[in-house]
């Protein structure tokens, strides 16, 4: 921010030799008279930088120290307006320029949207384009709160969503429908069954009847604790089941990878195209397309004009940077491969288990050979694997309770 002032008002840069350099910056400092860019050229000589301003009540403080002061050079748009200052026709195509520059930020040419996660950036774009706002869309015009409204008509998924203008530039923030976990009303029988294989460790029961019991092997899927409570003097009663089951679980992971890979060795040679967007027109900054290279990686980088005060102009700069590169093969240590593949298994391991699942103990085992490295993994972990699903029609059979009317079956 400071180099775009100093810009607009102008600088100078200057060198002053007198027999003490720094008793001159501590006199500077004293008359408040600020500097910057301070370099020292020699022992009796050093260079600043200051405002044209400041540089005139140099006089005073020069001659006490007999200093000799001589101007280097000066920068600023002061200065180049110094110069042009005669040829109009320079002058008046400047003013045109700055104008349609003015004038093309005020409309829109870069749309961005933030906040998405399941909804595609191309339905917000596809639903702004349907309420008028798109590319080239007159910036002033835009009623956040009128698109907002039309936009969450059409996006069932959307439940905020706003428009920011800056310069020629739009951002959309959106906030998505937070989806409610699957709910059970009271009333509604349920069961609770297995989402892992294990050995059940321990059961905590909030509702239902257990169908199995603590140390006992379980399989994915299987029903654990019923909502069907029968009763030889009651009947039978339907009640939600609920409970935290937690088990003993094991995994059996294996993970390879060849000791022998290909090496990028960079050659040293770069080659950098740029290419200016103007909304969405392009103009390449070069000549040939092509790119001799027949290996190299490409590194894109994109800038924008902002202006003080944040004001987005309507031109973006592409730098496209080719690296070329010689592919070369290279052998990876077995014991630095081991631990890789140590790594990348956990984080396996890691996704596979329920959320808030502990590993409790790991064992590995390397293998090695023809080139290739072999780590087999397997962990013990505990994990809450009780889910709740509702009940099927066959488990709501009702029976009536036992009554001195009831006829016995012999």
């Amino acid at each position: 921010m400071q180099g775009v002032i100093h810009f607009f008002t102008g600088s100078v840069r200057l060198e002053i030799t007198c027999a003490e350099p720094e008793q001159m910056l501590n006199r500077l400092a004293e008359a408040h008279i600020p500097f910057w860019d301070t370099v020292r050229v020699d022992a009796v000589t050093i260079a600043l930088t200051m405002s044209p301003a400041y540089a005139k009540r140099l006089g005073s403080i020069t001659e006490q120290s007999s200093a000799e002061v001589r101007q280097i050079s000066k920068r600023g748009l002061p200065v180049f307006f110094r110069k042009v200052r005669k040829r109009y026709a320079l002058l008046a195509g400047l003013v045109l320029v700055l104008t349609a520059v003015w004038v093309s930020s005020l409309y829109i040419w870069d749309i961005r949207v933030t906040g998405t996660e399941t909804v595609q950036t191309a339905e917000i774009l596809s639903a702004l384009r349907d309420v008028g706002v798109d590319i080239g869309t007159f910036g002033p015009d835009i009623d956040p709160e009128l698109v907002r409204n039309e936009v969450l008509l059409q996006l069932g998924d959307v439940v905020w969503l706003t428009v920011n203008v800056t310069g020629s530039r739009a951002t959309v923030i959106v906030r998505e429908r937070i989806h409610p976990p699957q709910r059970f009303e009271e009333g509604v029988p349920t069961t609770v069954y297995a989402t892992r294989a294990g050995v059940i460790d321990q059961m905590i029961i909030r509702n239902g009847a257990p169908l199995v019991e603590e140390g006992q092997t379980v399989e994915l899927g299987e029903d654990l604790i019923t909502g069907r409570m029968d009763s030889l003097a009651a009947g039978t009663r339907l009640v939600r089941a609920d409970a935290q089951i937690f088990a003993r679980t094991w995994y059996e992971l294996s993970m390879s990878m060849p000791l022998e890979y290909v090496q990028k060795v960079p050659t040293g040679e770069i080659v950098t195209k740029r290419t200016i967007f103007f909304g969405q027109r392009r103009i390449n900054l070069f000549f040939d397309t092509r790119i001799s290279y027949a290996n190299y990686d490409k590194i894109v980088e994109l800038s924008d004009f902002v202006l003080p005060g944040g004001l987005v102009l309507p031109f973006r700069v592409e730098r496209r940077v080719y690296t070329e590169y010689q592919p070369t093969l290279a052998r990876m240590d077995e014991t630095r491969a081991a631990l890789l593949l140590q790594e990348w298994l956990l984080a396996h391991l890691d996704a596979l288990m329920v959320p808030g699942g502990v590993v409790t103990s790991t064992e590995f085992t390397v293998e090695v050979g023809d080139g290739i490295v072999t780590v087999h993994l397997e962990a013990e972990g505990r994990e809450q694997i009780a889910a709740i699903r509702n009940m099927r029609a066959d488990e709501m059979v009702i029976l009536p309770p036992i009554t001195e009317e009831t006829e016995e079956i012999p």
